[in-house]
């Protein structure tokens, strides 16, 4: 009887997490300053004691364009602010789901299809779509996923091999946006935090095709999310701010365009 009402805390914690995301992404929606993707300025107190969601689905909503071509990756399971996000978007929205697991819940509301495949080597066609969204998904790739899905597979280059994928199926001035915890470089079996060096070698893997866009976000225990640099980051560990997640992040938004030479 301990053991379920344990569990039943931890749920009622983890829902009412997922209800504060919702309410600060939408309240940095609301009240930020944007001139997407040129500039970004947070509302104060933005997701103070929150993950890093309420940054990453803000982004996401801002790179959204009605009557586009969206691909999620890594959707199988997707929290439920991420679903509340996607029900937000205004009509026109045409979303695939990519996963190597099968997904967790009912993907009828918020996917046209879902796709079971490795985005390493995705069944889609060059150029498909106008938009990608890779949140909190490459820090997973090619490290220890066997409590995921039993196709697991350890592999050093497997988060480059994806990203070349994405940017393959991107349509010519398509936007691929990538998320993925920063600061010291960490190893946490099923993850890993990237740092400045991991991070730029995974960009180099493209830089040829694509244009960039890189912000770098900080969780301060008394403030909140705010916009960071590099430099500020180098000795920050994944779960120092008791956030929930991670202490900070890295977002990338990559434009895919022949004509641009690099990052």
């Amino acid at each position: 009887m301990e053991k379920y009402f344990q569990k039943l805390a931890r749920a009622v914690r983890e829902r009412n997490i997922q209800l504060r995301i919702v309410r600060e992404y939408r309240r940095a929606l609301r009240e930020g300053s944007f001139d997407f993707p040129n500039s970004i300025l947070l509302p104060a107190h933005c997701g103070s004691g929150l993950p890093e969601r309420v940054i990453e689905l803000l982004l996401a909503r801002l790179t959204f364009q009605s009557e586009k071509e969206i691909l999620d990756v890594g959707h199988a399971y997707a929290m439920q602010c991420h679903r509340q996000m996607i029900s937000d978007l205004p009509k026109g929205k045409s979303i695939t789901g990519i996963d190597i697991a099968d997904p967790s819940y009912n993907t009828t509301p918020y996917y046209v299809r879902t796709v079971k495949a490795s985005i390493t080597n995705a069944p889609f066609q060059s150029n498909t779509f106008d938009i990608i969204w890779c949140i909190s998904a490459l820090e997973h790739f090619g490290m220890d996923n066997s409590g995921y899905t039993k196709d697991s597979v350890v592999e050093g280059q497997m988060a480059a091999r994806a990203l070349c994928e994405m940017v393959r199926v991107l349509k010519p001035e398509g936007q691929l946006l990538v998320t993925v915890p920063y600061g010291k470089s960490e190893n946490h079996g099923w993850f890993r935090n990237f740092d400045q060096n991991s991070l730029t070698e995974l960009l180099n893997s493209v830089r040829s095709d694509v244009l960039a866009h890189k912000w770098f976000f900080h969780h301060l225990r008394n403030s909140g999310w705010a916009l960071a640099t590099p430099e500020d980051l180098v000795e920050v560990s994944y779960a120092e701010e008791g956030n929930s997640g991670a202490a900070a992040i890295a977002a990338v938004l990559l434009t895919k365009n022949k004509f641009l030479g690099g990052l």
